[in-house]
């Protein structure tokens, strides 16, 4: 992956993209280039691309979804755009956490790619989600907060962004699924939407 934040395509009207900003892949030399972003999500996101090509050709299809587990092995996957629920539903006390992002699902069941979980943070509390709450600690890493003067994080202040984020490591959850973040085949397949409208 080389990221070039700075770099931008001067000629992107001549060749008919959408804006100087870019992500492209080159798969025979295994290069992604980034340039015109600061946006470090654009790394992960540009895998799971190539993930999406490469993995069915495998019989593995790539999911981005969460994922959790019943007592009895019930596997339920949770699909849906960002925000609109997979971490805060899937990390259930209730249920072991199989992941919070991005799934593969085999002849086997299902697994994660990923060794972390990325949440939202913006009016985070410890009340509604112990869980993410509890997982902000040393090895976490916060993204567009607003720190107070005191050092405290205020979750509520949404003034620069309210995609305020913290990517920890998936065993600062402690209902996970061990010692390898998989499981069987899901019974529950869940779509989430954010549909303020009422129109689904």
């Amino acid at each position: 992956v080389m990221n070039g934040a700075k770099c931008t395509n001067p000629q992107w009207k001549e060749q008919g993209l959408n804006s100087e900003n870019f992500i492209a892949f080159n798969l025979t030399e295994r290069i992604q280039l980034i340039g015109g972003t600061w946006y470090g999500g654009e790394m992960k996101k540009g895998m799971f691309s190539i993930m999406n090509y490469l993995l069915p050709l495998k019989g593995i299809a790539s999911m981005h979804c969460s994922a959790n587990v019943g007592e009895k092995g019930d596997v339920a996957i949770f699909f849906g755009l960002s925000g609109t629920g997979k971490t805060t539903l899937s990390t259930d006390p209730k249920r072991r956490l199989i992941g919070d992002d991005e799934h593969g699902w085999d002849d086997d069941g299902v697994f994660n790619f990923e060794g972390g979980c990325y949440a939202k943070t913006i009016k985070l509390s410890e009340a509604a989600e112990p869980d993410i709450y509890h997982a902000i600690r040393r090895n976490a890493l916060l993204e567009n907060v607003v720190v107070r003067a005191d050092g405290t994080i205020d979750f509520d202040d949404g003034s620069k962004t309210e995609n305020t984020r913290v990517s920890y490591p998936i065993d600062h959850i402690d209902n996970i699924v061990k010692p390898v973040s998989k499981a069987g085949h899901a019974t529950k397949v869940i779509f989430l939407t954010a549909d303020a409208f009422g129109v689904l």
